[in-house]
């Protein structure tokens, strides 16, 4: 393998392995998140957090905590890796145009700008929407699937990712697939916040071990983990808090249009509900249900996007460092 070919495939894999490792790990999480975004409040009858878990439990039993994990790990690795390709490789070709080739990765982040990380980690994200959208939409379908239970109330569940494929492009059309791609898209700006913090975090880091005198290889290598984990935790949890509201409105635009829905008594309920474009569908989430509406499952969400995001940077740099892409 050339060293150039190397240096860009190797974000490509450590993306993928860092995504599919935090994925995995906490994605019992995710399925509570995603029930409480699409859950309609009526009046104070709301759900909360290990209310969901426990109707999960109590209709699936342990497997309806892992609904759907199959696209997720897929779109996971896909979107990690895809979109470290892009953006390290972006970056390289920015920082090239400006200073020539001799950089290492550290001086590569100290020649860019906060704007300049920003707008790439937007790009790399776009690209990677076109990609990753039909993914995203057959693991929210497949999270909130009772496969248990669906038959009882004439709603044929999806038998895995191939059947939910074939059924929506069947039933819905091709176009179906990129339902919720609008907000998708917005939520690139997630991803620009994400790298914006990721990065200035690590740039200040890298400088202020820079200036003590050198410690031991096993201390270097314990205080590197802890710093990269720390780093995508923050940037992670500042991201998410910042573009949540879009979460919720993707997620209600790709369910199914009929469905079980978990009730605060306890009880499942057949539904039928289209959401028919963003703006509609975040005017009907205000009105209905207020500003509290827009941050449904943020608890759960924090919970899995903080370690989640952690696990998968940390992984990331070390299989970096040790590829020697770095």
């Amino acid at each position: 393998m050339t060293t150039e070919l190397k240096k860009n495939i190797v974000p490509l894999i450590a993306g993928f392995l860092g995504g599919s490792v935090s994925t995995t790990l906490l994605f019992p999480l995710d399925i509570i998140k995603v029930r409480l975004q699409v859950h309609e409040s009526e009046g104070r009858s709301r759900l909360g957090a290990l209310r969901v878990a426990g109707l999960i439990y109590k209709y699936e039993g342990l497997g309806g905590f892992f609904a759907g994990w199959t696209p997720a790990v897929i779109g996971s690795a896909i979107s990690w890796g895809g979109y470290f390709f892009f953006y390290e490789g972006f970056k390289k070709q920015l920082v090239q145009h400006r200073m020539g080739n001799s950089l290492t990765s550290q001086e590569r982040a100290s020649v860019l700008t906060s704007l300049d990380n920003f707008a790439l980690a937007v790009a790399a994200g776009g690209i990677m929407v076109a990609f990753t959208n039909p993914i995203w939409l057959m693991k929210t379908r497949m999270q909130l699937q009772m496969k248990r239970s669906s038959e009882m109330h004439n709603i044929r569940p999806y038998a895995g990712m191939r059947d939910a494929f074939q059924t929506i492009v069947r039933e819905e059309g091709i176009w179906a697939l990129y339902r919720g791609s609008g907000p998708a898209l917005l939520l690139t700006s997630h991803g620009g916040v994400q790298f914006v913090v990721y990065e200035y975090l690590k740039k200040h880091f890298h400088f202020q071990r820079a200036r003590r005198e050198d410690t031991s290889n096993v201390w270097e290598r314990f205080e590197l983990s802890m710093g990269y984990l720390c780093m995508g935790a923050v940037a992670k949890v500042a991201a998410s808090t910042t573009t949540y509201p879009l979460q919720v409105i993707k997620a209600r635009l790709q369910q199914r249009s009929q469905s079980l829905e978990l009730m605060a008594n306890g009880e499942l309920k057949a539904v039928r509900r289209e959401y028919v474009g963003m703006l509609a569908t975040g005017r009907h989430l205000w009105q209905r249900e207020g500003f509290i509406g827009f941050f449904k499952g943020a608890i759960p969400n924090a919970l899995r996007v903080a370690p989640g995001a952690a696990v998968t940077f940390v992984v990331y740099e070390s299989v970096l460092d040790f590829l020697g892409g770095a």
